[in-house]
């Protein structure tokens, strides 16, 4: 029996098989010598893929493009793609849409579903939802597992179809079932890669909630395969924390490997540049990146290389080059984008000044929810650029953006996600340095608006909030830097009636190392009016209060705390305890330590006359802690003197309630208690549960102890 010969590709692909990638490059461009175009197809996957040479993009797309030409359907798709990305070549959507097009003829179901996505988005060529629909049903008709979803977002939303929520179910649950099976029976990466998807944005029809533990898990099975999608996704979920340890270094490693063949890998890489976040800062490298994935048509890495360009970091500023790449960011959809180029259009930085314009452009990104927008339309509205005065407008849109920025800090949001119009989710932490430079903005314009009475009802107490908001978060009158929050504030006050600040409850508590010898401590009363004072107590008073404010500090507020059984706050005690590491020979000692920042002597413990230690540390958390009724009255009259009205006393308020003496009851919110890191630390020393349960006085602080079995 005569054995055939083995062609060239089927070498090679023995050796592509094997993962032998460069004995499979030679095999490759020997057959595309010899004129096989799959030889030659495959010879543009491994320029692209840098698998047994350098990533070469321009070479991979003029393999691709020659096989293309010689009718191989793969070859035609990675043409059509390279078009329409600029991977390699100048960005061409006729070209495109024509190499995508003979594809599709072939029957090449990837190019069924790219033509779909992209009358469906409309980003390239004008929207037209009966061509999107019929190219994801031949997708579909084909095995093409995504083309499944596009159309069953068809049936949910009742465009081209009539609505139907089964149809559009059992599609998604063919293509769940689908992936699931590539994924674990034949390892494939892609489909592991949108299983990560599916898992990262939920997927409410199947019942499926966002589970980021699981879609970490998926991408690094894609990612290990050098998948470069899954890559970059891993990357953002290592960069926000999100099913994975925070880790900036480990999220610019898989940045980098991405970035080999994906602008938008690219442009993270460069933001990585930009920030010093897992690199070192460098804002020549982020420019380098940024220009590369800018010219392959990346709108991100357009808006900030014009910003770069614009101020320029990295570059050499150029006022024409900067309003360039921030017009290109514009046009790609970039919301970003929008509030730097109407700055181009109101100050005539690379671009002839045109207020009308910039006003456009602001309303434009605010409309697409961008911060920055927001606020420069608000602005525009006080001032009167491009627009008619109206203040009321403005005061709504700045009472907005303040109340966003309150929510994100109370509730302590870290991270966010918007959809862009080419369906891509972008993660972002709402109150990073970017955007509290806007929240501080907006928050100094309204504390404005509120002084003159513009747009509102004129608050002088309300104005003063606002005005130390945006001064805690930073701001910086960029047009006059001289004229800063504090000398406004202190003008205002200046000029205001003294009831007029005094009725507005706007103080907190900081507690302050002091550097000079004594006490370690000092608790200091922040007034309505710009004030402060110390609060003049010592030792375990001291101690017990600014314990108090541990606590408070650990939850969103506190309504009390009691001498008595911290019967506001025990479960907190406790629960503080639970996480203790660290046990001093004596809790006296701990004490003496915490106020003082040195150790007391040696003393022997001395029980009073209801047989309680008198110095124990558990002898103040007893039912009877007499001794300490008078320091809480000196505290109590302290801080009385401290206050500049009966209702700011009200928040700080220090009474006895019958026979409990209460050292205090505190109405704060945790954003209003200030504590200095080193004092953290002293909460390693609480005691344990266990430690309470088994000492011998366990029956008189037994409200401090809950039961093992809770």
């Amino acid at each position: 029996m005569i054995m055939a010969k083995k062609s060239w590709l089927d070498k090679g692909l023995e050796f592509w098989n094997k993962k032998d990638y460069e004995q499979a490059v030679k095999c490759f461009q020997e057959g595309d010598k010899e004129g096989d175009a799959d030889c030659t197809e495959y010879l543009g996957l491994c320029y692209y893929w840098g698998r047994g040479v350098e990533t070469d993009l321009q070479k991979a797309a003029f393999y691709n493009e020659k096989a293309a030409k010689a009718g191989v359907p793969m070859a035609m798709f990675d043409t059509g793609l390279n078009y329409e990305r600029g991977q390699g070549v100048q960005q061409d959507i006729k070209r495109a849409l024509f190499w995508l097009e003979k594809a599709r003829e072939e029957e090449y179901a990837d190019a069924c579903l790219e033509l779909g996505n992209i009358y469906y988005y409309g980003d390239i060529v004008e929207k037209d939802y009966e061509k999107s629909f019929r190219y994801y049903q031949q997708g579909a008709e084909l095995g093409e597992v995504r083309s499944k979803t596009g159309l069953a977002e068809f049936y949910i939303e009742g465009k081209v179809v009539e609505k139907d929520l089964e149809k559009a179910k059992m599609l998604y649950q063919e293509a769940y079932d689908n992936y699931y099976e590539m994924a674990v029976v034949d390892n494939d990466p892609v489909a592991q890669f949108w299983l990560g998807t599916i898992y990262s944005d939920g997927l409410p029809i199947l019942d499926i909630a966002v589970d980021y533990n699981q879609a970490a898990e998926w991408y690094l099975k894609a990612a290990e395969q050098n998948f470069n999608n899954a890559q970059n996704n891993l990357g953002i979920m290592y960069s926000h924390g999100l099913g994975v340890a925070q880790d900036y270094k480990q999220a610019f490693e898989w940045y980098l490997k991405a970035a080999e063949r994906m602008v938008e890998a690219m442009g993270n890489v460069a933001n990585c540049y930009y920030s010093g976040k897992g690199v070192e800062q460098d804002y020549s490298k982020a420019a380098e990146y940024h220009s590369k994935a800018a010219h392959l048509g990346y709108a991100n890495s357009q808006e900030v290389l014009g910003e770069m360009y614009l101020y320029g970091k990295g570059i050499e500023q150029n006022d024409t080059k900067a309003a360039y790449w921030l017009k290109a960011a514009c046009t790609n959809g970039e919301r970003s984008a929008y509030a730097p180029m109407g700055d181009c259009y109101l100050k005539g930085q690379g671009v002839e000044k045109n207020e009308n314009k910039a006003f456009e452009l602001y309303e434009q990104g605010a409309s697409m929810g961008n911060l920055r927008s927001k606020v420069a339309m608000a602005e525009c509205l006080i001032e009167g650029w491009g627009t008619k005065c109206d203040d009321e407008q403005a005061f709504k849109i700045l009472t907005s953006i303040c109340h966003e920025e309150e929510n994100y800090r109370e509730n302590l949001v870290s991270v966010t996600s918007h959809d862009n119009e080419k369906g891509i989710t972008f993660y972002e932490d709402p109150l990073d340095e970017i955007n509290l430079k806007s929240y501080a903005k907006a928050y100094y314009l309204l504390g404005l608006l509120c002084y003159t009475g513009n747009g509102t009802k004129k608050d002088a107490g309300e104005a003063i909030r606002l005005l130390r908001t945006a001064d805690k978060l930073g701001y910086q009158n960029n047009d006059a830097p001289e004229e800063t929050v504090e000398k406004l504030l202190a003008r205002i006050m200046e000029n205001t009636k003294d009831e007029d600040i005094r009725d507005t409850v706007d103080c907190y508590v900081e507690v302050r190392e002091r550097r000079e010898k004594g006490e370690r401590y000092e608790v200091v009363l922040h007034h309505a009016d710009g004030t402060e004072n110390v609060v003049k107590f010592r030792g375990r008073n001291k101690f017990f209060y600014i314990l108090a404010l541990l606590i408070a500090h650990e939850g969103k507020s506190v309504c009390g705390l009691t001498t008595l059984h911290f019967e506001y706050m025990h479960n907190d005690l406790v629960k503080l305890a639970e996480d203790a590491r660290v046990r001093t020979d004596s809790y006296n000692d701990w004490i003496y330590e915490f106020v003082y920042g040195e150790k007391e002597e040696k003393h022997e413990y001395i029980k009073d006359e209801h047989g309680n230690f008198k110095d124990d540390y558990y002898a103040w958390l007893s039912p009877f802690p007499y001794k300490y009724s008078n320091a809480s009255s000196a505290a109590n009259k302290a801080i009385k003197a401290c206050c500049v009205s009966e209702e700011e006393y009200e928040t700080f308020m220090l009474r006895s309630t019958k026979s409990r003496s209460s050292i205090t009851t505190i109405s704060l919110d945790a954003s209003q208690i200030i504590l200095p890191d080193s004092l953290m630390d002293y909460l390693d020393c609480l005691p344990t549960q266990k430690e309470i349960a088994s000492c011998e006085f366990k029956k008189s602080i037994k409200v401090l102890v809950r039961d093992e079995s809770e």
